[in-house]
């Protein structure tokens, strides 16, 4: 028996990630469990290849044989309650969960998927924040806290009123390595409370030595310092960071580079150095270089500034690129002009041209990540409102996600990018059929015959 799509993606998981395994080495603190962890972190896995929007759809999954016959228990009449998998998730040894999606990345690598490289045959990887979660009544003792102003319609009269109101988060932190064709989820790091930051040491001052608690919440860039390191110790073999404007400073261009990581960096203030002095050269000079692109309908003016050092907080040289593309379509619009930082040795053989579309594809990580994992993969839907349960369920998604991806682009060629623009789309197809699958399910899928 063939089963389906579903059948196919289970055997290339099994053969290729040994994906079983893998999920057997998850661990929780729970004592004398009747449901072994592993055996729950296989359903949550499950929970978000399949895409099912919330616990209590699931509720039903776990007492039906064809869902019980994919976790491969079906002498079973009931699984779980979804109240056991929330507790599992809260208290789930994050380690052992990041090792599964952690893993499947580093099989892909050995299995040379990404040995080419994308441009300049480097790999690079993205970094953003990313809040998929807030709530004005949820909270945990880990979320982040912020006053909004709300209107809200005063009682007795019904007119619009402003209200302070406290809004709780969680912020993360993702890493995301970008291609051509598919991009893979490779770490998430969460942003701290000031209660849960380890004390800062001053090394000057009155207060030097001694070790001080922050007064503020945990930015972006501070847990993007941490996330870099361990992405580039786990995943030896990345060359670039892409990011945002906000990581156009000294000290993450300066953490990047003594890990070997070069760096393109969207710089978006003026005012700034070093693209203030970077304007100022380039002054009202014609471009160097200037194409046409017949496949995006484009016409692009690059400049290139080797090197400039007018950034003080970064002990070396910056080369800033300059991009103006105006569309060929709509010529009566204003061009868009994109402006980078780029540091390190790595990016020396990328050209102004594969600077700017480094630079592009650093919305991989908004329209492919984010994007699509709040409003097709349910990411922003609180299966479980604690810090520990919600990191352990992103990573088993991320390694779902990861699966997913490998499969269609490796495996079903013609599905995704290969096939036109909405790629999302041909993948929710895809999702559809496994649904259908898992439907006529009848007994565990065999993974012996992975033809």
């Amino acid at each position: 028996m063939g089963n389906g799509r579903l059948g196919q993606l289970v055997r290339y998981a099994e053969k290729v990630f040994e994906l079983t395994q893998r999920l057997a080495h998850v661990t929780d603190t729970r004592r004398r469990p009747t449901t072994p962890g592993s055996v729950l972190a296989t359903a949550v896995f499950y929970l978000g290849l399949l895409r099912i929007r919330s616990f209590n759809a699931l509720e039903p999954k776990l007492r039906e044989q064809p869902f019980l016959h994919l976790l491969r228990r079906p002498a079973l009449r009931r699984l779980c309650s979804v109240d056991t998998l929330g507790r599992a998730l809260r208290v789930a040894d994050l380690d052992s969960v990041r090792r599964v999606s952690v893993g499947i990345v580093q099989k892909a690598e050995r299995n040379k998927v990404f040995r080419a490289g994308w441009h300049g045959a480097l790999r690079h990887v993205a970094l953003d924040g990313w809040e998929p979660i807030s709530s004005y009544k949820r909270h945990c003792s880990e979320c982040l806290v912020r006053r909004v102003t709300l209107d809200t319609k005063k009682k007795g009269t019904g007119e619009n009123e402003k209200v302070l109101a406290e809004q709780y988060y969680h912020r993360y932190v993702v890493a995301l390595l970008i291609d051509p064709l598919f991009d893979l989820a490779l770490d998430i790091e969460p942003m701290l409370t000031k209660d849960l930051r380890p004390p800062r040491v001053p090394k000057t001052g009155k207060f030097k030595g001694q070790p001080l608690q922050w007064n503020a919440d945990e930015g972006e860039l501070t847990a993007a310092t941490r996330l870099i390191q361990r992405v580039k110790q786990t995943y030896g073999w990345l060359d670039v960071v892409v990011g945002d404007s906000l990581y156009a400073n000294g000290p993450f261009l300066t953490a990047a580079t003594q890990l070997g990581l070069g760096t393109v960096i969207v710089a978006r203030k003026t005012g700034d150095e070093p693209l203030r002095g970077a304007l100022r050269l380039w002054g009202d000079q014609s471009a160097q270089e200037s194409f046409d692109d017949p496949q995006r309908h484009e016409h692009v003016e690059l400049w290139d500034l080797p090197d400039i050092e007018t950034l003080s907080s970064y002990a070396g040289p910056i080369r800033v690129v300059r991009g103006r593309v105006t569309n060929l379509k709509a010529p009566q619009k204003a061009p868009k002009t994109w402006c980078m930082l780029v540091v390190g040795q790595a990016t020396r053989r990328l050209t102004a041209r594969k600077v700017l579309a480094v630079a592009r594809g650093r919305w991989h990580i908004e329209n492919t990540a984010f994007h699509q994992w709040t409003t097709r993969w349910k990411f922003d839907h609180v299966f479980v409102h604690h810090a520990t349960g919600i990191h352990a369920l992103y990573w088993l998604f991320f390694a779902a996600y990861n699966i997913l991806t490998l499969f269609l682009y490796r495996q079903l060629c013609s599905y995704g990018r290969a096939r036109g623009k909405d790629v999302t789309r041909t993948i929710s197809r895809l999702v559809d059929e496994m649904i259908d699958d898992l439907a006529r399910l009848t007994a565990p899928i065999h993974c012996l015959d992975t033809s």
